[in-house]
């Protein structure tokens, strides 16, 4: 009898084991939504303010497509590529599910690939009925691949890479603002972007100012300040250099100390290639000269590679809008680091607490500055120390995004 009772648990335990080993890798098929190594979960943090600008591109007809048909419609994209037979597939299953959903509404959904070579107007065509695209409501689009890997990561903020995607779903308001990020594949992440649609068909589009009211900002081509050092700082003065210039106030406790603290590497690792920053308060009854001169000194900035200006704040609004085409408001900033070339016109602009736009600028930087110069081990100087960051700035994502503090 103890032999039959003992048989018979161990029998019951090796079942109860398998059970479990069964379940548990279900379940992480299910969380991990069949994922492979060439499909790379990526983590992205949208910027505030991060608007995807327009583009054009080619869609199943072979016809020019011009993202200005999406204006006043909220729409989703994503990026995806024909042959994958896995991850693509999945993705393009719910955005179906999204299309079905909303379908009478104003939301649209806009799937470019990532293999232009292959995936050409026909073979998309083909692709999109089975799906039961419509191409009113749903376009899939191709093009360059230079031109779909630049809006990739210039306009979306994800990654980009030949026969490989994010697998997110952008979400895109009325107002063409990048609102969410998520991953398709992920069930809390779909219910999520599935309500942020619905808060989006609920609000209603930005206002335009009427033509007659809309007054023409003047170019600049250069402009006056003071440094922290209570000297004048004229942007002639770097005539024949690359630099990075940047709208900051010392008092903001997060974003602008990522911000700067970015400006710090970059210092640390181009200086000695000539590059300068510019870094412009856009809180000038606070960030006096000396106010300015204890802020630069806490990220190591050096007097001659890297200024700090303040001035009137009409004055620096209008270089704002004048000179780097961007909007400057009383303590609030742009996240963005704008590369002027050495004839003193803006080339691109670029955002610093954005990873991906980090390693675009530095891949600039470097086609502009040439290479690192060798140095001798005595001659070699040490990156200067970042500060300490402050309780509310570690409580932050490295990539927030705070454009009014």
């Amino acid at each position: 009898m103890n032999k039959s009772l003992a048989f018979f648990f161990a029998i019951m335990f090796v079942l109860i084991g398998g059970m479990m080993v069964w379940f548990a890798a279900n379940a992480a098929n299910r969380n991990g939504a069949m994922r492979d190594v060439d499909h790379p979960t990526d983590n992205v943090t949208v910027p505030e303010d991060a608007y995807v600008g327009e583009f054009e591109l080619i869609d199943t007809s072979g016809e020019p497509f011009d993202s200005s048909e999406l204006k006043g419609d909220v729409w989703v994209g994503s990026f995806f590529f024909t042959s994958c037979p896995s991850i693509c597939r999945l993705l393009n299953q719910q955005v179906a599910a999204l299309t079905d959903e909303f379908e009478g509404n104003d939301v649209r959904f806009v799937s470019i690939t990532c293999d232009p070579v292959n995936d050409t107007p026909e073979v998309m065509a083909k692709y999109a009925k089975m799906f039961e695209a419509d191409p009113q409501q749903w376009k899939f689009l191709t093009g360059d691949l230079a031109t779909i890997k630049e809006i990739s990561e210039k306009q979306f903020h994800v990654g980009f890479a030949k026969q490989t995607h994010s697998e997110r779903m952008l979400v895109v308001d009325r107002n063409g603002k990048l609102r969410g990020s998520f991953l398709a594949t992920q069930t809390s992440d779909f219910q999520a972007a599935r309500k942020l649609i619905k808060e989006l068909l609920a609000e209603e589009p930005e206002a335009e100012m009427p033509a007659e009211e809309t007054q023409p900002v003047k170019p600049m081509s250069s402009f006056t300040l003071t440094e922290r050092n209570g000297e004048p700082f004229d942007s002639k003065s770097l005539e024949g250099d690359y630099w990075l210039g940047s709208f900051f106030f010392t008092t903001c406790p997060s974003t602008c100390t990522l911000l700067n603290l970015e400006n710090a590497r970059l210092q640390s690792e181009y200086a000695d290639r000539g590059l300068k920053l510019v870094s412009i308060t856009c809180d000038p009854a606070n960030d006096t000269p000396n106010v300015l001169t204890g802020y630069a000194e806490r990220f190591g900035a050096k007097p001659d590679v890297w200024y700090f200006c303040t001035g009137d704040l009409k004055y620096i609004e209008q270089i704002g809008a004048g000179y780097f085409d961007a909007i400057v408001k009383p303590q609030t900033h742009s996240e963005q680091l704008y590369l002027v070339g050495s004839d003193g016109k803006v080339i691109d602009s670029y955002i610093a607490v954005n990873p991906i736009q980090m390693q675009l600028l530095r891949k600039k930087l470097d086609e502009l500055l040439g290479p690192q110069p060798e140095k001798s081990e005595a001659a070699a100087e040490p990156a200067p120390a970042e500060p300490k960051a402050t309780d509310e700035t570690e409580a932050q994502p490295a990539a927030a995004a705070a454009t009014q503090e």
